[in-house]
């Protein structure tokens, strides 16, 4: 079932994050220097510190869409930031939130989903009503996924999309669970400016032997797409455990068909967080008398990735024995990881206190970047050129209302929230679909 959203118009005039707010302001003048949209509508929108958002995100938008273009486009093309609220009605629906960044407008449709990943130009779901993979549209039209289903005979369907929008995998699990067959597909980025963004040219890569309790899992792309990084993920864990965390990472050549699994090196580990990106790959690995996770990196570009590992000392914080959610800066500078002490997970009474570590990748070092906070954050983004985090959460603690987006400064460990819903993404169509008529 699926319920849609009233649309609703805001800017902030004279300041990219000014204190004047005018629901009836005119859109014309949208993309001139001092006057952008803000995130407005219902309980989320028009608070004083949404139009911290626009430092962060409609600033780049400024940067690499062409003037003309920014007030041209036809409506369906404009990029949109695209925000989430958990359970927001008595059958645990989500409400999906999509705000177009040339006039400020706000559309919503409310979902059965999970697993939302932001596509080109539509938001890529598996929704647990239809036991289908669905793409919804910022006008609210929902269609099946063309080529990504789950076969009745599957236990699972999950998929992971190329930092760039140009490929995306996914994997279909079948068999007992003490016998898993997990099949592992690629389909290249389209041409066409299809609505999903992605060409139905989707090929078998690899089919995982039948496994005990294991089966393989998606996890990142290569720079340029030629490898997929994936797991050799324990059933069913991933989705209880509060951090991602992984058990034995592999590659896969996607140029060679004939390719066999190559383990990473110092693969398998403990199931502890690591991080693909940037040319680099990170491991957190228990320290011996479990005093803490110290980060192994490896250039995974190099001719022999092995050869150039190297460890970074863990630093002791007793009780915090939970990690995982490693997040790499662009540059590969850096990485940023949390970790967590909880108590009584998955009860009434479960209680959390996490922080977040900074891992200097150049210098050899970590060090604790925010003070324990009782609220469990994610980083999902690296932003202002690797100077902050961006961080969401979809629970709070008791009384906290601590739920939403936040940016955590990467020199002073603040953390400032920005937005009361949680950021998922941005649909950002190519400057070749902007620029081919209709």
């Amino acid at each position: 079932m699926v319920s849609v959203g009233a649309r609703e118009t805001c800017f902030v005039r004279d300041a990219p994050v000014g204190n004047e707010r005018n629901r009836n302001a005119p859109a014309g003048n949208v993309g001139a220097r001092y006057i952008a949209p803000v995130f407005c509508g219902g309980r989320h929108i028009c608070r004083p510190y949404i139009s911290v958002m626009l430092g962060v995100f409609y600033l780049f938008f400024i940067g690499i869409l062409p003037i003309n273009a920014q007030t041209d486009l036809p409506e369906r093309l404009h990029p949109r930031q695209v925000f989430i609220e958990r359970d927001v009605d008595s059958g645990g629906r989500d409400r999906v939130i999509f705000v177009d960044l040339l006039t400020g407008e706000e559309f919503s449709v409310t979902v059965a989903g999970e697993r939302y990943t932001v596509l080109q130009n539509s938001v890529m779901y598996f929704d647990s009503e239809r036991s289908q993979v669905m793409l919804l549209l910022p006008n609210g039209t929902l269609r099946p996924h063309p080529f990504i289903q789950k076969p009745e005979s599957a236990r699972r369907i999950d998929w992971i999309v190329a930092a760039d929008g140009s490929r995306i995998a996914w994997t279909i699990t079948e068999g007992t669970p003490n016998a898993l067959v997990t099949r592992t597909y690629v389909a290249n980025a389209a041409d066409t400016g299809t609505i999903n963004g992605f060409s139905e040219t989707g090929h078998e890569v690899f089919v995982d032997a039948p496994r005990d309790g294991v089966r393989a899992f998606p996890v990142a792309f290569n720079d340029n797409g030629s490898r997929l990084y994936m797991d050799y993920q324990p059933d069913a864990i991933g989705d209880f455990a509060p951090l991602r965390q992984y058990a034995g990472l592999f590659a896969l050549d996607l140029t060679d068909s004939a390719s066999t699994p190559v383990l990473l090196p110092g693969e398998p580990g403990c199931f502890c967080g690591a991080g693909i990106g940037a040319g680099r790959f990170v491991r957190l690995a228990l320290r011996d008398g479990l005093s803490g996770f110290d980060v192994r990196v490896t250039d995974l570009n190099a001719a022999d990735p092995a050869l150039t590992t190297r460890q970074i000392a863990a630093i002791s914080l007793v009780g915090f024995t939970q990690n995982g959610d490693v997040l790499i800066a662009p540059d590969g500078a850096r990485a940023v990881y949390s970790l967590a002490q909880i108590r009584g997970f998955g009860t009434a009474e479960q209680s959390v206190q996490m922080v977040f570590i900074l891992v200097d990748l150049v210098n050899g070092t970590q060090r604790t970047l925010t003070q324990p906070s009782g609220v469990l954050y994610r980083p999902i983004a690296w932003t202002e050129d690797s100077s902050a985090i961006l961080v969401t959460t979809s629970t709070g603690a008791a009384g906290t209302g601590a739920i939403g987006t936040w940016k955590i400064d990467v020199n002073d460990g603040s953390l400032r929230l920005i937005a009361s819903a949680a950021y998922l993404g941005t649909l950002i169509p190519t400057a070749a679909e902007n620029l081919t008529p209709q």
